[in-house]
């Protein structure tokens, strides 16, 4: 999981004494064809698989609590199935490698990005979701 420059920024901020952001009530979810990068805005491919602007909405209690990450580190991972789609809108076939996570449905702040396990090509009227425990957010 890669952090955001916006998302280092408020961390290293209050490191220096400033107030850290509300705590936020649900997270925001984008598909990607590529590496978002730094403002999540690569390869986003969201709305031309989901067929609205929106994001998939995350309540943050739907996150289980800080534990120990494989191979070190620390995580937080989804505790139910998030789908973010139920019939893929698309017209033709599109590799999905990575997701975003957002602080809002649209506008925003792009907190982190993840890569997935392994790439998934989505097409018209494919179902896309997380398992439980399949998104990982790591602080290493």
């Amino acid at each position: 999981m890669a952090f955001s420059q916006y998302f280092a920024t408020q961390v290293l901020s209050w490191v220096k004494g400033s107030p850290f952001p509300t705590a936020l009530t649900n997270v925001y979810i984008t598909l990607h064809s590529s590496d978002p990068g730094d403002a999540g805005s690569n390869g986003d491919v969201t709305s031309t698989i989901t067929g609205t602007t929106n994001r998939t909405q995350i309540s943050s209690a739907a996150l289980g609590s800080v534990s120990g990450a494989s191979g070190g580190g620390f995580e937080i991972t989804n505790t139910g199935v998030v789908q973010l789609t139920t019939s893929a809108n698309n017209t033709s076939p599109i590799t999905v490698t990575h997701f975003g996570v957002w602080d809002a449905a649209s506008g925003g702040n792009f907190l982190a990005s993840g890569q997935l396990t392994s790439s998934v090509d989505v097409e018209v009227g494919d179902t896309v979701q997380f398992n439980i425990g399949a998104m990982a957010v790591r602080v290493v």
